[in-house]
């Protein structure tokens, strides 16, 4: 058989990312990485031992770097430190792997973006979870005729329940808020950073050329064995827009983040999917002039009942959030007690930053010292207009206020939803426990570190916002616990049914 210098070059290119993803580090580069890593949490990091206190915290990172005795892969160092980022209970902290890595053995997983290539397999299929148990929502397999709402009883050998056992605990949540991970193993939005259920099977429990399912399809008492092949991450986004974006496709309906329309002449629904900035300048949208004729026209047309849908919101830039409430208070409100932070300059980091100059946009001026030595935001400069008191219009909505949640309400999403259950104890909450603690989150500023060997990526936030509880009884690391808990049936999967926001409607009366 003869070759020509191209089949050389693409083989030599091959053999050299498959050495790449085999390279062996030696023990002493990442004992150096581990203590780098350790070194800026316990300074930066104001949340370190928030939910898992000091001595359990280094009992173990002590014991984590005992296992450091052998040159490893980068991805078995980067599961050796998974279990102290998701210990610190914060979802704004968490690893990733290089970018290399992620080039080369994950791919493309923003639905939103364009694809990009790479050889390695993943896990075909978006997943649903109702108790426990997985149900397929997309399926973006080579096995086309499995239909929406199979279950999946077993995968290569693992039931249900052995696979949540082994992903859930990679899932870096909020406080002790277990519906974030739930959600965050399912894609529910197109936006999101990535799938965890395909990403963290292939990292933490393996990477198969062959997916060997055992099913329960909808309306079936039987049992059936598929056999799928892994996919790569460009096949995957290219079944996805090919068989799903012509139809109601629930994540494509929600790529747009805002959704206003009258139900009927008493009841009018507001989704709010997504804050952050591009979506809404992707569709050329002013969140503060929807909200303004939203609002104009519930007042114009005395709608009596009004939803707001944070489902699936997994946060973004919190002014997005915070707009909505001079429309929805009817009294004075205030988002914040205070920010606070360990430092906020960090001079030993900074060569290993990302993007060490963001650190610049945080003026001395905005801090005070502690006598705790941290240090607290000064209420009284200009830009801490939410840590002092707003005021709402001059007519805001007073009628009934429903408020829709589930552990993939976050970040931005979750405190807004906070300070509607705070100043609006009125509002009635539908779906589960949302997806952030109501005290508050570490977040907005942060070292985004590369670890100088591996090149691991650690997001480190470290400035707790404080949210103005307004005395509200809450239990901490808790999310805000719903007034009627509902969780969609294996039919509502089936049957794309909204089981909460029908459930809604039918306590209003309709």
């Amino acid at each position: 058989m003869k070759y020509n210098s191209l089949t050389f070059i693409a083989l030599f290119l091959s053999l050299n990312m498959v050495k790449a993803q085999e390279k062996l580090f030696p023990q002493a580069t990442l004992q150096e990485d581990f203590r780098i890593l350790r070194s800026a949490l316990e300074t930066a990091h104001i949340g370190l031992y928030r939910y898992t206190s000091k001595p359990e915290m280094d009992s173990l990172m002590e014991a984590q770097y005992e296992k450091i005795d052998h040159p490893m892969r980068e991805i078995d160092f980067f599961k050796l430190l998974s279990p102290i980022m998701c210990s610190i209970r914060d979802e704004h902290t968490f690893l990733l792997p290089s970018s290399d890595y992620w080039k080369n053995e994950i791919g493309q997983t923003i639905y939103t973006a364009t694809a990009s290539a790479s050889k390695a397999k993943l896990f075909p299929f978006f997943i649903s979870i109702i108790n426990d148990r997985l149900f397929i929502d997309n399926n973006l397999s080579a096995e086309a005729e499995i239909p929406h709402g199979t279950e999946i009883l077993m995968l290569n050998g693992k039931s249900s329940r052995q696979l949540l056992d082994a992903l859930l605990p990679t899932i870096h949540t909020n406080g002790f808020v277990e519906t974030f991970r739930y959600r965050n193993l399912e894609q529910f939005s197109l936006q999101q950073t990535y799938n965890r259920f395909m990403v963290h099977y292939a990292i933490f429990i393996g990477r198969p050329d062959t997916f060997n399912l055992t099913i329960r399809k909808p309306g079936s008492t039987g049992t059936q064995q598929v056999s799928t092949p892994a996919l790569t991450s460009k096949e995957i986004y290219n079944h996805y827009w090919r068989r799903y974006s012509a139809i109601n496709d629930e994540k494509k309906r929600h790529e747009i983040p805002v959704e206003f329309k009258a139900i009927n002449t008493k009841t009018a629904y507001l989704r709010l999917s997504d804050f952050h900035d591009d979506p809404w300048r992707r569709y050329n949208l002013s969140y503060s002039t929807e909200y303004r004729n939203d609002f104009k026209y519930i007042l114009d047309n005395n709608i009596q009942n009004l939803i707001i849908d944070l489902r699936g919101n997994e946060g973004g830039n919190l002014g997005i959030g915070i707009d909505i409430l001079k429309y929805i208070c009817t009294s004075p409100y205030q988002p914040y007690h205070y920010h606070e932070c360990n430092n906020y300059r960090f001079p030993a980091f900074t060569k290993y930053m990302r993007d060490s100059t963001q650190l610049n946009r945080l003026p001395d001026s905005v801090f005070i010292k502690t006598v705790a030595n941290t240090y607290r935001s000064n209420p009284m400069v200009a830009t801490e207009v939410w840590s002092r008191p707003m005021q709402p219009v001059s007519v805001p909505y007073r009628n009934k206020l429903y408020v829709l949640i589930n552990g993939a309400t976050g970040s931005a999403a979750s405190i807004l939803a906070t300070l509607i259950r705070v100043n609006r104890k009125d509002a009635i909450f539908i779906g589960e426990e949302s997806g952030g603690d109501m005290e508050g989150p570490i977040s907005g500023a942060g070292m985004d570190l590369i670890l100088p060997n591996t090149k691991i990526r650690a997001d480190i936030p470290f400035i707790k916002r404080v949210v103005n509880l307004n005395n509200f009884p809450y239990q901490k690391g808790r999310g805000i616990i719903p007034d009627h808990t509902v969780i969609p049936t294996s039919t509502d999967i089936t049957n794309r049914t909204d089981t909460q926001l029908a459930f809604t409607l039918k306590i209003i009366g309709h």
